[in-house]
């Protein structure tokens, strides 16, 4: 049999005194925990004008980077004929690129790689695959300017609505809105004027604020399907990219 002595009793009141407030201190300690997860939310909203003009702000500090330009179906028609399937490539500001372009001319698939350095260009010959350098308007993609196009896309935006959530990506905005037709006109080389307004679809990197990605639907020459979507992709900002004549 156990006897308890008044040093045991006292001692037992002091272990359940340590026990109950250890267990309250615990119990407050959590409520404060989940005060804080349920706080407001951890970015702000704001406003498709907003996303707009800080990704063009963004776009402005970017001095380098990579890109691509695909379509759902069908391709972008040129202006001199040429259809463009598939663009990949580099740009460095103000106005060098270098692409790689899968094309049909007149029906016959070329594979083709464009340098342009300021003023100068270069390209590969579709047969040899040599580099040549060309004569000044002898570039077929002689008005395409990445840089520009995006500036473009930014700049003319209009009746912007912010995207819902779950059609984009974790992480980004989007804002949904038109353009103009003459908004590609440095991606085809010309534009028929009386094409409707483009669809546009913008998605925006939530933390750098950089344009990631521009979704264009419609026609900008009369060549092309109404229902053609142009999808534009940016990656790799800022990047260690130097663009060198190939010759």
């Amino acid at each position: 049999m156990i006897v308890l002595t008044p040093d045991h009793v006292a001692a037992t009141r002091w272990l359940s005194l340590g026990f109950v407030g250890g267990l309250l201190a615990f119990m407050l300690t959590a409520c404060a925990s989940s005060q804080v997860k349920v706080s407001g939310p951890s970015q702000e909203t704001l406003s498709p004008s907003q996303v707009v003009t800080l990704s063009s702000d963004a776009l402005s500090d970017i001095s380098t980077f990579r890109f691509s330009l695909s379509h759902n179906e069908g391709s972008t028609v040129l202006t001199n004929g040429i259809q463009v399937l598939d663009v990949n490539g580099t740009a460095a500001t103000p106005n060098s690129y270098r692409i790689t372009a899968d094309t049909l001319v007149s029906g016959f698939f070329v594979n083709s790689q464009i340098v342009v350095i300021g003023d100068d260009s270069y390209m590969t010959h579709p047969i040899t695959q040599d580099w040549q350098q060309l004569t000044p308007g002898a570039n077929p993609f002689s008005t395409f300017d990445p840089v520009k196009m995006v500036r473009n896309i930014l700049n003319q935006v209009s009746n912007t609505v912010l995207t819902p959530s779950n059609l984009i990506p974790a992480h980004t905005y989007g804002v949904d809105g038109q353009l103009p037709a003459q908004a590609l006109a440095t991606l085809t080389g010309g534009v028929d004027e009386t094409a409707p307004p483009l669809k546009v679809r913008l998605i925006v990197d939530r933390t750098s604020m950089a344009p990631i990605e521009a979704r264009v639907t419609g026609r900008t020459t009369v060549t092309e399907s109404d229902n053609l979507v142009r999808t534009v992709r940016l990656s790799e900002f800022n990047s260690d990219v130097v663009i060198e004549p190939p010759l």
